[in-house]
């Protein structure tokens, strides 16, 4: 009889002990986050993974059950495009060109949550040369070379082509330009004088002075912030979910690493600026 109880017992206690934790007996569900090396895929990770931690956590005591990100990092911004009008993630962190073209390629794409600062959708970006340079103002580019980043970049081409094009520098009149896929490529080039002048965030900026960088701004151009952005067909519990947790967010501190304080709520509408930028492209290059 002793043995029975004991038995009995410890079956007792197994059942007992999956009640009172659920998220044991769920199996895990994993969703991809995708992005693009913005810097270097490194310094990508150390900045995205704290943020998505928190985010595991959140939306494990949302949905009430066990929930795993797994960080994808493409090497370029077309990969990125591809990945999220092809739903090969389930969200992610883009660029405003990259969400507005691959919105093109998909239009059932939903934006979950844009990044905010102090609970504004808009950031500075700056046109950089070197310390030393002799330019002023951006009348001195005229004749001089010039660093993009990527051919997909907002702030790293069509939002500082258009705002060039704006002031009379253009194409024609600049004596070369190039596009080195990254912000921190363009600060780096600008600093050892591979090119004459760039254009780059303005927190790539300052993070590359601290690190030795010999630029500095000669002007300064407005840009919306990035969105988060959930493929289409992902559930709308899903979407809900990662929309609640984002805003949630608000002054939590791994959100310093990517310089920002909050999320705020988004609409397509927000980059309707970017969409005119691409369309408006054609001026930097004009005849």
């Amino acid at each position: 009889m002793g043995q029975y109880v004991q038995t009995a017992l410890k079956h007792f206690l197994a059942v007992f002990i999956l009640a009172a934790s659920p998220l044991v007996a769920l199996a895990e569900e994993t969703l991809v986050f995708g992005t693009y090396a913005f810097e270097k895929p490194t310094t990508t990770v150390q900045k995205m993974r704290p943020i998505l931690n928190v985010l595991e956590n959140r939306l494990q005591e949302l949905l009430g059950r066990p929930i795993k990100i797994r960080l994808q990092i493409t090497q370029n911004y077309y990969g990125a495009i591809q990945d999220l009008a092809q739903g090969r993630v389930d969200f992610g962190r883009y660029g405003q060109a990259a969400y507005v073209l691959a919105k093109d390629e998909n239009p059932d794409l939903e934006i979950l949550a844009v990044e905010g600062n102090q609970k504004k959708k808009s950031f500075q970006s700056v046109i950089i040369v070197h310390d030393d340079s002799q330019m002023f103002s951006l009348d001195d580019l005229v004749g001089k070379s010039f660093a993009f980043g990527s051919k997909y970049s907002t702030t790293g081409r069509y939002f500082p082509q258009s705002f060039l094009a704006s002031h009379g520098v253009t194409a024609r009149n600049l004596s070369r330009y190039s596009y080195l896929e990254r912000h921190d490529r363009v600060g780096w080039a600008v600093s050892d004088r591979s090119y004459d002048a760039g254009a780059v965030s303005k927190w790539i900026y300052e993070d590359l002075r601290r690190r030795g960088a010999k630029i500095r701004p000669i002007a300064s151009f407005a840009s919306v912030t990035k969105p988060w952005i959930a493929r289409s067909g992902l559930s709308v519990e899903m979407k809900t979910a990662i929309r609640e947790a984002l805003i949630s967010l608000r002054g939590v501190k791994v959100l310093d690493l990517i310089k920002k304080d909050c999320f705020i709520p988004g609409d397509d509408s927000d980059y309707d600026n970017v969409r005119l930028a691409i369309e408006n492209n054609k001026l930097f290059f004009a005849k």
